[in-house]
């Protein structure tokens, strides 16, 4: 009878030991269950925040840089069509600012970093207006390079709001970090206690979801740090595997946002060259490459003779289109190492790494060669060569700043128009070098 009561008492610590791991494995699994499930939910309402935060600075950058184009025509050319113009781009301007500052952010400071841009943007404004009337060139070429520098301003000001959207995301990244190690801890430890008889589920918990979890954690790294999501392979079906899944096409979806943005900023919606903000980064980094090696480039800047001719025979569309195709015509006469930029309206602007002399010389010819001696389609049907004057200018070639540069090549260029257009002409630096 003893017997028996023991062996009964033995089968009943057994099973009740058996109860309570199995109880401890169901209360671990509902406990991972619901914080996984309230991670994926954090995790999803973060992204889809930030993805809406950056939608309108998105097409902010837009606007802002059609307008910038055509308050250089309004300013260049004055005519009640370009005033026109100008005053429907500033419209859609506000309007995207003004869409802009409504929409939600997590963090002030983006906010007071699209409304300073907006002040920065109206002076703008103001200055296109203001010197609209000027007749002189130099006047107008003085206010062009001042309203460029307010832009890059505003440039800089959006792209910071960006960067702030991109911090929330590393936040975002630290807090799942630690979610994901309390979690881990919590299984660990429960499982240590049902060892014994728990070695498939605990192998099942590993499996299912601490390697899931290390892949969330990873994708979302790679978000903060503006790096392409992992693609993971071979997920399952269940709540693990649908908020990998999730996650990972969030992450994919900020990414491609994000290089889209980056791309948007640093290049001209028209021509789909470097814009003005670009070729100032780009001559920084080459005046600091040359310095350190001591080596030398060379910069030209261009423009159309007889753009204006073309917009006031065919209209401006197809003034837009010669600038098109005039892209591309350059991009195929310049090597793989050299970067080509819209400078502001119909000019443009090539730096020639560790190219100087009788090289440089050759390059412009080759570009302006490249030019001439095709023709552009323009809508309607009609066809026109395009003619162009170019400024070629070294450095260092005693000058001390980007500025000095681009002065000499500007100075080059009304050389070039001087002589005849479609030509080239050189600094003094040059000239020396050459003779």
């Amino acid at each position: 009878m003893d017997s028996k009561a023991n062996k009964r008492t033995v089968r009943v610590m057994v099973s009740a030991a058996l109860a309570a791991m199995l109880a401890l494995l169901l209360l671990l699994s509902g406990v991972s269950m619901y914080t996984l499930t309230n991670m994926r939910e954090t995790i999803e309402e973060v992204v889809e925040e930030t993805t809406e935060e950056g939608q309108p600075l998105l097409n902010l950058l837009h606007t802002v840089q059609r307008s910038d184009l055509s308050g250089h025509d309004f300013l260049a050319y004055g005519t009640d069509h370009e005033r026109s113009r100008y005053a429907e781009d500033s419209a859609k301007t506000i309007a995207a600012f003004e869409s802009a500052l409504h929409a939600p952010y997590e963090d002030n400071e983006e906010k007071a970093l699209v409304r300073r841009a907006f002040i920065k943007w109206k002076v703008v404004h103001n200055l296109t207006l203001s010197h609209s009337t000027d007749k002189d060139p130099a006047v107008k070429l003085k206010y062009m390079r001042k309203i460029d520098s307010q832009i890059e301003e505003v440039g800089q000001a959006l792209l910071g709001a960006l960067d702030r959207a991109q911090y929330e995301m590393a936040e975002m990244e630290s807090s799942t970090s630690m979610l994901w190690r309390m979690v881990t801890v919590f299984i660990i430890f429960i499982s240590i206690l049902a060892l014994v008889s728990t070695i498939f589920l605990w192998n099942w918990l590993v499996k299912g979801i601490t390697g899931p979890l290390e892949d969330l954690a990873k994708s979302v790294k790679a978000v903060g740090v503006d790096e392409r999501p992992i693609e993971t392979e071979g997920l399952s079906d269940d709540e693990m595997g649908r908020l990998v899944r999730s996650v990972n096409d969030m992450a994919g979806r900020v990414y491609a946002n994000a290089n889209e943005l980056k791309d948007m900023a640093e290049h001209d919606e028209l021509t789909g060259l470097y814009n003005h903000r670009a070729l100032l980064r780009l001559l920084d980094e080459e005046v600091v490459r040359c310095q350190r090696y001591k080596r030398a480039f060379s910069f030209i800047l261009l423009d159309v003779d007889n753009f204006k001719e073309i917009n006031d025979t065919y209209g401006h569309p197809a003034g837009d289109e010669a600038m098109k195709q005039l892209a591309i015509m350059i991009k195929d006469s310049i090597r793989e190492v050299d970067k080509a930029a819209r400078y502001g309206g119909d000019e443009i602007a090539v730096i020639l790494p560790e190219t100087e002399g009788v090289e440089a010389l050759a390059m412009a010819e080759r570009i302006r060669m490249g030019v001439a001696t095709q023709h552009v389609l323009l809508p309607g049907g009609g066809i026109e060569s395009l003619k162009i004057s170019l400024g070629l200018a070294g450095y260092p070639g005693g000058k001390d700043t980007i500025r000095d540069l681009i002065e000499a090549s500007d100075g080059a260029l009304y050389d070039a128009k001087r002589n005849g257009r479609n030509t080239v002409c050189m600094d003094t630096w040059l000239k020396k070098s050459i003779s």
